[in-house]
């Protein structure tokens, strides 16, 4: 491949530069904001923030890169234990070629299936940090 070919063709991929993953309830709101090299946390207004590996942040972006971002709202969540409060409201949003896109809401720990992995991810690397 040439490398005016090649360029093209890494300029017409999409660039994801943020995700986030929101959890609400009343009492407690959680924003954990991943970016290459680092993750946020904002429990109730604290925030907190730990480095990311580059394998962290890639695996992660992959990840979302395989979301139908144009069609991520319409997703529809398998359970609704958020509509009372017996699990947080939780969405995720992904920051792509400077649009932001925002998952329909669903359970905490139960995403819509076209999130499953990319939700998983998160969590393990939220988790990853957290011990340390």
């Amino acid at each position: 491949m040439s490398c005016t070919t090649k360029n093209s063709v890494e300029k017409s991929r999409s660039q994801i530069s943020k995700i986030s993953l929101t959890e609400r309830t009343r009492g407690t709101n959680r924003i954990f904001t991943i970016e290459n090299g680092k993750l946020e946390n904002s429990t109730n207004g604290n925030i907190t923030s730990k480095q990311l590996t580059e394998n962290d942040w890639l695996k992660i972006s992959t990840l979302a890169e395989k979301i139908d971002t144009e069609n991520i709202s319409k997703l529809i969540a398998p359970s609704t234990n958020r509509y009372s409060d017996a699990a947080l409201a939780s969405s995720v949003i992904i920051y792509k070629d400077g649009n932001e896109y925002q998952s329909s809401g669903f359970d905490s720990g139960n995403p819509p299936a076209e999130l499953k992995d990319l939700y998983t991810e998160i969590q393990r690397v939220i988790e990853t940090k957290k011990s340390r």
